[in-house]
This record gives C-alpha cells, sequence and structure tokens, in this order.
C-alpha cells in the first residue's frame, strides 16, 4: 500500500503544510515518515571519517581564490544565484572529502562499520525511493536546464554533475563493499541532495 500524498512530498509538489495536515489522518503517511525518521537516526549515528585538517584548510583557500577569480571575471549573481554557487562549492567539499575517505577506505581496519542485514534493506529501499523521485523530478525539470539564464544554468549544471560523480563513486565502492555504513551514508546523502536540487529547479520553473 501507497500513498499519492507522500509521493508528491517527495517530489516537491505539495506544500509542507498541505502534506503536514494530511500526514495527521494517514497512517501509511505515518509508517513512511517513521521510517524516514529511523533510517535518519541510523545515518546520523555513524561517525563521519575524519580528514586531516590542513586539507580542509586548502580546500578552503581554493574556494576563496575561485571566489576572488570570478568575481573579477564575472557579472556580479543575484542573491539566488550566489545561494547556489554556495551550494556547488558544498557539494564539491564534500566530493573531495569522498575522495579522501575512499583513499583510506581502503586500508584495513578492524574497527570498521558494517551494516546489519535489516539495517542495509532499510537504506536500500530509501536509496531506490530517492531514485525513482530523482527519475521523475529529471523528467520535468530536463528542459527547463536550457532555458535558464546561461550563469545559473552553468551553476545547476556543474552542481548536478558533481553529485552525480559522488554517486558513481559510492556505488563503484559499495559493489565491493556492499555493507560499508560510511559509503552507504555518503550514498544517502548525494542522492538527496540531487533530489533537493532537482526540487529547486523545479520550484524555480513554479516561480
Amino acid at each position: 500500500m501507497s500513498c499519492d500524498f507522500y509521493r508528491q512530498h517527495e517530489l516537491g509538489e505539495i506544500a509542507g503544510e498541505t502534506f503536514a495536515q494530511h500526514a495527521r489522518l494517514c497512517v501509511e503517511c505515518q509508517r513512511l515518515l517513521a521510517q524516514d525518521e529511523q533510517l535518519l537516526l541510523l545515518t546520523r549515528s555513524l561517525a563521519q571519517p575524519s580528514a586531516s585538517p590542513f586539507l580542509w584548510m586548502k580546500i578552503e583557500n581554493a574556494l576563496r581564490a575561485e571566489q576572488q577569480r570570478e568575481s573579477r571575471m564575472r557579472p556580479r549573481f543575484t542573491s539566488t544565484q550566489k545561494l547556489l554557487a554556495y551550494a556547488v562549492a558544498a557539494t564539491l567539499i564534500l566530493a573531495i572529502g569522498l575522495g579522501v575517505f575512499f583513499k583510506l577506505s581502503m586500508k584495513p581496519s578492524e574497527d570498521s562499520r558494517l551494516l546489519a542485514d535489516a539495517a542495509l534493506e532499510r537504506v536500500e529501499q530509501k536509496e531506490k525511493e530517492y531514485e525513482s523521485a530523482i527519475a521523475e523530478l529529471e523528467r520535468v525539470t530536463s528542459p527547463q536546464l536550457a532555458l535558464l539564464h546561461t550563469d545559473l544554468m552553468l551553476l545547476y549544471r556543474d552542481r548536478l554533475a558533481t553529485i552525480d560523480t559522488q554517486i558513481a563513486r559510492c556505488r563503484a565502492a559499495l559493489g565491493e563493499n556492499p555493507g560499508n555504513a560510511h559509503l552507504r551514508r555518503y550514498l544517502l546523502m548525494a542522492l538527496q541532495d540531487k533530489k533537493e536540487t532537482l526540487q529547486e529547479l523545479a520550484n524555480h520553473r513554479a516561480g
């Protein structure tokens, strides 16, 4: 059994207040939301792999230098474009951190954390839900992307390309180690980020 209100909520097609009112009376939506909350608690309980503080210093310096270079070469962004640019930068940091983690995760570790079968099944189900929502959002927003102002289109395109790279790297690594909790966390984060980015694009179209 599934509820179309929940699907619309996942795709960002209905207002949050509208869905909240519906969910108060819908047992199925309450069940799905409870599963989402359990999954969120599960992923939050996984410790983030640590990287050298010097790495983040280099990333910050590189982003600052790039921001200064772009400010000299391009017209001033609108507030919407600035927010999206910051999101691209955050995605880039996650992508670089992910690359560092892949290198670290190749080393054998006695305390590596694996997801139990039940938890792994829940995570995989959530991944499928994200993928389904992403496929529908891509169908809706693909024509819209080409109609955006050039700067905004490039920001969205670059952000989505970076997220797709993260997703591909996660899946490649999970092919060898499907129960790795940290890799599953990164994959969920990347899928969620892509879904939310496409929702922003859909809302931009609606606005």
